[in-house]
Parts: structure tokens; sequence; C-alpha cells
């Protein structure tokens, strides 16, 4: 009976943890800012469009993406951004792209900080 009503009580729990994260990503403006110097990211904003396609705000050129509510990730797997890590993060219930340093540099991508990608609709 313990084992039982300690399953319930964690099945509730994680339940009610998982709601908290984005559980999805609209499309729209996704405004960028560096966190140390609070100025724009030299590529420019995230836009994304229907059809899991995106661009930056700098340049015509389309991508596609994917995002994983389970993992609040997006992967960028073509375009301009094609491999860079990002999570996805909430701030004030509005969805936020977050373009990590450290991540970004085991990978390659060199960020001169960490990037947040607020939505703007």
């Amino acid at each position: 009976m313990k084992v039982f009503l300690l399953s319930i009580v964690l099945f509730f729990t994680c339940t009610a943890s998982a709601q908290n994260g984005v559980q999805t990503l609209p499309t729209g403006k996704y405004e960028t800012v560096t966190k140390t110097t609070e100025s724009k990211w030299e590529k420019g904003d995230i836009i994304l469009l229907d059809g899991n396609k995106y661009k930056l705000s700098t340049t015509s050129e389309e991508g596609d993406y994917r995002f994983s509510h389970t993992a609040q990730r997006i992967f960028f797997t073509s375009g301009p951004l094609k491999g860079l890590f990002a999570k996805t993060s909430l701030n004030k219930n509005s969805p936020v792209i977050v373009l990590p340093v450290a991540e970004n540099d085991q990978i390659g991508f060199k960020l001169s900080a960490e990037v947040w990608c607020y939505y703007r609709r």
C-alpha cells in the first residue's frame, strides 16, 4: 500500500513539474538580446514562420526547425542556425529561446555572450 501511495504522489509531482515548461513555440518574432551587454545580437532577431520554418531578420535565407517540448529544446535542422544549441524557457509566462555559450562553444559556434530571444508576436 505504501508503494502504491508513493507511486501516485511521484506521478502527480512529475506531471505537475513537466507542465511548467514551454508547451508550444508560437510563430512570430523573437527579439534577441545578449545577456552581458543587453544589446541586440549581431545576427538579428529570430522569426519563426508557419510550417516549422524560420529566418533571421538580417537575412532572407530560411531554414527548418523542430521543437521538442519534452526536451525543452529547439533544433535548427537547416539554414543559418543549423546545428546551433538552443533551449527554451518561460519568462513571465511567455516563451523564450536561449542560446547558451558553453554548449555552443563545445560544438564550434562562438557566441560572445548568452543570447535570450524574447517572443514579441
